[in-house]
């Protein structure tokens, strides 16, 4: 004798729903945007060339992970370690000065609104040898610290924010990151 009838049938549908509608809902809750990367990563943002390569470059030490649902690699990339992030965008601005960066900068954020107090910015300079700015800038009561970077042929702009503490414990990191933002055409 052979059982067949809706029963059967209408259970497995609710089993095979739970599976393609349910397990796919599910993960998106508990899914984190943050990708962990490995201790030496380098991380490249900016219009994609020929050969696959990006124009702005960054090594990324341990610890730390890729904010997918915050980056976008033709434009900029959020990196996070334990509630603090540096964000990494590049400026397509030929031959600027840091200091027109800078200024350029902070007519953007003023522009949209964004009430950014900065520092007097300092000069600094990557290991490549790309001049920059830096400040330690305040939006509202948040505090952190922004950068620019003028090679010859490319900008680049780097925001570091978040937990006070978080920032503090991984300033070394955060440091070496700044320091390893490279150019590509510019010299080496």
């Amino acid at each position: 004798m052979s059982r067949t009838g809706w029963p059967g049938s209408i259970a497995i549908l609710v089993i095979l729903g739970i599976l393609a509608i349910g397990l796919p809902l599910a993960n998106a809750v508990v899914a984190d945007d943050a990708v962990p990367l490995a201790a030496g990563t380098v991380i490249e943002v900016g219009q994609e060339f020929d050969g696959g390569s990006r124009p702005v470059s960054m090594l990324v030490p341990a610890g730390w992970a890729l904010d997918e649902g915050a980056s976008s690699l033709s434009e900029s990339v959020s990196l996070v370690s334990g509630g603090a992030t540096v964000q990494l965008s590049v400026i397509d601005a030929e031959a600027a000065t840091p200091q027109e960066l800078w200024t350029g900068q902070h007519l953007i954020f003023k522009a949209q609104g964004v009430p950014v107090k900065a520092e007097s910015p300092v000069p600094i300079t990557t290991t490549q040898g790309v001049p920059g700015l830096a400040a330690m800038i305040r939006v509202d009561d948040h505090i952190g610290t922004q950068a620019v970077f003028a090679a010859p042929e490319q900008g680049a702009s780097v925001l570091v924010a978040g937990d006070p503490a978080a920032i503090a414990s991984r300033s070394d990191d955060i440091t070496r990151m700044i320091a390893s933002i490279q150019f590509a055409g510019a010299p080496r």
